[in-house]
């Protein structure tokens, strides 16, 4: 009868313990994002289902009226870059968000100087490849909107 009972009980704290470490970050990175809310007067949106939120590269791609209610970045490897995009999109859904406009590419010129040759080289940054420094490291943005009916804030 007792080791009924202790089996039992290591099944219930098996169980209890798997439970509670199924309850943290629902993706990597998630907890990592810095995040900015800004919804203005009144109650923030009702949450949506993490798989319905778009993701614009952006503004002109969004093709109707909305306002941003929350900005997000975060740092990351190139290798980062998926997993960061997917905890953005959750955390845009946790805020309320319908979609969100990844911060657009901006090109630049830099002089690269190889073999005493100077080269001009195309930069391409944002969400994808804005470097910091001379690192791997990489800077991803984003802008959580939600969609209005007017022009209107």
């Amino acid at each position: 009868m007792k080791t009924r009972t202790a089996i039992k009980t290591v099944v219930l704290i098996l169980a209890s313990i798997s439970l509670l470490s199924g309850c943290g970050e629902p993706c990597p990175h998630y907890n990592r994002l810095q995040v900015a809310a800004f919804y203005g007067s009144g109650t923030p949106p009702t949450p949506k289902p993490r798989t319905a939120v778009i993701p614009f590269d952006t503004p002109a791609d969004v093709g109707r009226p909305y306002r941003p209610i929350g900005f997000m970045s975060c740092e990351g490897s190139v290798g980062e870059e998926g997993g960061i995009l997917k905890a953005m999109l959750y955390r845009a859904a946790d805020m309320g968000a319908d979609a969100i406009i990844l911060n657009p590419p901006q090109i630049s010129q830099e002089t690269v100087e190889l073999n005493s040759q100077k080269m001009n080289v195309n930069v391409t940054s944002g969400l994808i490849g804005e470097m910091i420094g001379n690192s791997d490291k990489r800077a991803y943005r984003a802008d959580a909107i939600l969609f209005t009916t007017t022009n209107s804030p």
